[in-house]
């Protein structure tokens, strides 16, 4: 792969920590992609780590 050049940023699954200014504390467990064909391109998905961060966002909406 290195002689290919096939070498790419670190992809993956971690957890972000941020304070939001009404929630407070929130903790999203986020997933980083790929996309074929596309070296330049790449997608980040954030979800709710907990149920908690989940519920508390969602208060947002009402």
């Amino acid at each position: 792969m290195w002689r290919d050049n096939d070498v790419r940023d670190a992809q993956g699954e971690t957890v972000k920590h941020i304070r939001h200014p009404v929630l407070g504390p929130l903790a999203f467990e986020y997933s980083a992609f790929a996309v074929d064909g596309r070296p330049d391109l790449s997608i980040v998905v954030y979800n709710p780590a907990t149920p908690e961060d989940a519920a508390r966002i969602k208060s947002l909406l009402t």
